[in-house]
């Protein structure tokens, strides 16, 4: 049965529409065929090529509206009550924007099939106050795009020149109303937070939805369910968790840090409690997905998804992450490293939510490293991954927590090499000693991204390269591997 608990109500670019459609159809669908907006291209239809790229604003506490860019072919229709979808379309006006201009100025549209979600996504990054208006940004914001034409260089000019053009125009300034004094937005926009207001008092008024009968599929950023079950999803009843209240930031709560699982990459990366533990997370972010990917996926999706290579869940791994899972008025707690029971197994009931993510503080005394080889540095799953924690106490390991990726049908705690750490000096002998270790807690085998001989390699690589970052003045790549010959 398919679950249309009740109309879903939002702003589509400048019109207040109401979609009776099932909250699982994709957006990217709706606006093609329901609203024959089909300036927002179908491409991959797994968040990979940007060109169904769109603008999602949502509505903050302070009054003002957010907006991030997405991938609209991973967005369920359901997700967009009480918010504002903007299309390429929803961009135009009666000239050419300056990011439109600088596209046809520079020559960046060959075939031209990429270029509303390029134009989309450059915009995006110029409604992003924590973007430079440089290449950073600029190549940040098109992190999600790609052009099978090969047209780049036209693209990357056409960026900086629009970037260029308004920098002076957006300096210290409100972003949305200085984008809409340059032309480079619609003027609509500067009233979409009080129509944004009006929607919401009228949606809380309304009759709440009844619940789901039966056993609904749970959903949140959808960024691989979408992939593995597109099709299926808008004929069967969903869970919609990002239909419940606002994602809060990180918390400390009794000496542990404590996460929403709904938190997506690029919030985590963006928290002010986890950069202050982890200040190269956003480095790590920019190696596992594009943009607007990271807008969408979840930590508790990549962690109940149970993809062996799921990069933030080897992390988390390594930080000793406990879930808190909920059905119904009942709560318990289970450690991630022995959340997984098999390939795709899970020490969960089918209606349990995992609605917490939880792991200690790391104080003065801890180190860690998260390392990631794939057949593409960017934007490409992982063959191997690892991640490690470790705290010293007067030159000694007091606890090691080490976690691989891609090596065993799960992601993998390496319980007897964190162990063996214990009360040892990070020296070249003591890798030495632990590689023999490690490489005896998971077989590997061969798949399409690399042989389990490569995969094992990459371990022992792996792991060395935590010792060799964190411990640059004892231990040195070179030395270590002259050692193991």
């Amino acid at each position: 049965m398919v679950n249309i608990a009740h109309p879903i109500h939002f702003i589509l670019n400048d019109v207040t529409v109401r979609a009776d459609e099932a909250p699982g159809m994709l957006a990217l669908d709706y606006v093609r065929r329901q609203q024959l907006l089909t300036g927002t291209k179908e491409g991959c239809k797994e968040g990979d090529c940007g060109a169904c790229t769109v603008i999602l604003g949502e509505l903050n506490q302070a009054g003002t509206v957010d907006y991030t860019p997405m991938t609209s072919c991973l967005l369920p229709l359901g997700e967009l009550a009480g918010k504002h979808l903007v299309t390429i379309e929803g961009l135009n006006s009666a000239e050419l924007s300056p990011v439109q201009s600088a596209m046809v100025d520079c020559g960046g549209t060959q075939c031209g099939y990429c270029t509303p979600g390029f134009v989309v996504a450059m915009t995006a990054g110029l409604m992003a106050p924590k973007l430079p208006l440089n290449m950073d940004g600029l190549l940040y914001a098109i992190s999600g795009n790609l052009c099978r034409c090969t047209g780049y260089n036209s693209i990357k000019q056409a960026g900086i020149q629009a970037m260029s053009a308004l920098a002076g125009k957006l300096e210290h300034k409100e972003r949305i109303a200085a984008l809409s004094d340059a032309g480079a937005l619609p003027d609509y926009f500067k009233g979409i937070p009080q129509r944004l207001q009006a929607l919401s008092d009228a949606m809380d008024a309304s009759p709440a939805s009844n619940d789901n009968d039966g056993q609904p599929l749970i959903l949140a950023g959808g960024t691989d369910l979408y992939v593995q079950r597109g099709e299926e999803i808008p004929e069967i009843d969903i869970t919609l968790l990002n239909q419940r209240a606002g994602v809060a930031p990180a918390v400390l709560c009794d000496g542990m840090i404590c996460l929403d699982a709904r938190m997506t990459f690029e919030a985590f990366a963006d928290d002010p409690l986890i950069v202050s533990q982890l200040p190269q997370m956003e480095e790590y972010n920019l190696i596992i997905s594009s943009w607007p990917v990271r807008t969408r996926a979840s930590l508790g999706g990549n962690i109940c998804n149970a993809s062996p290579i799921a990069d933030m869940t080897c992390l988390l791994l390594a930080l000793e992450s406990v879930l808190v899972m909920r059905r119904g008025d009942q709560e318990r707690e289970v450690a991630l490293k022995d959340f997984y029971l098999g390939y795709k197994q899970l020490q969960k009931e089918a209606d349990e939510v995992v609605t917490e993510i939880r792991f200690p503080v790391l104080n003065e005394d801890c180190l860690v490293n998260w390392e990631k080889v794939s057949k593409r540095k960017w934007l490409d799953i992982a063959t191997v991954n690892a991640a490690i924690k470790l705290t010293l106490d007067a030159g000694r390991i007091e606890s090691a927590h080490l976690a691989l990726g891609g090596v065993a049908a799960t992601p993998l705690y390496l319980a007897k090499s964190s162990a063996y750490l214990v009360g040892k000096e990070p020296t070249t002998q003591c890798v030495q000693e632990l590689l023999s270790i490690a490489l005896t807690e998971f077989e590997p085998i061969s798949d399409v991204r690399g042989s389990a001989i490569y995969k094992r390699l990459l371990a022992r690589q792996l792991i060395c390269a935590h010792f060799a970052k964190l411990f640059p003045t004892t231990i040195q790549m070179e030395v270590l591997h002259e050692a193991l010959r």
